[in-house]
């Protein structure tokens, strides 16, 4: 089975079994800026993290070897930051006014319900359904 990156970041919060020395192919699995998000979200990894961070130049199996011995064994749980926007309300703004995904992601930022309600009405996208 092949490991997820969620298993890399278990196997270094739970000091199991080494995934990259078990299996040297886990080194092309393995992404170290992942890994280093899930640490950096905890007061006691977030040193740690950021280490790797300024040595990203460092090959995939020496940043893991480094997490493995640093990062103390504990259960860790956090949150996974999900974006504030809707993707099919990304997509109508691209749309609309003809502009890029990382501009409708600013615009969405500015948009009131009220502007949306309005797009939504010139446009009878974005969820609605015209025939009601």
């Amino acid at each position: 089975m092949t490991p997820t990156v969620f298993d890399f970041v278990n196997s270094i919060n739970n000091k199991t079994e080494n995934l990259i020395a078990a299996d040297p192919d886990c080194e092309k699995i393995y992404v170290p800026f992942i890994t280093n998000r899930a640490f950096s979200q905890h007061q006691d990894s977030v040193l740690s993290a950021n280490e790797m961070n300024v040595m990203h130049f460092l090959d995939k199996r020496m940043q893991y070897d480094f997490l493995m011995g640093c990062v103390k064994k504990r259960k860790r749980f956090g949150k996974w930051v999900k974006p504030e926007w809707n993707e099919e309300q990304e997509l109508v703004l691209c749309e609309y006014y003809g502009i890029s995904r990382l501009r409708a992601r600013e615009y969405l930022k500015m948009m009131t319900e009220q502007d949306w309600e309005t797009l939504k009405e010139k446009t009878n996208k974005g969820g609605s359904n015209p025939h009601k």
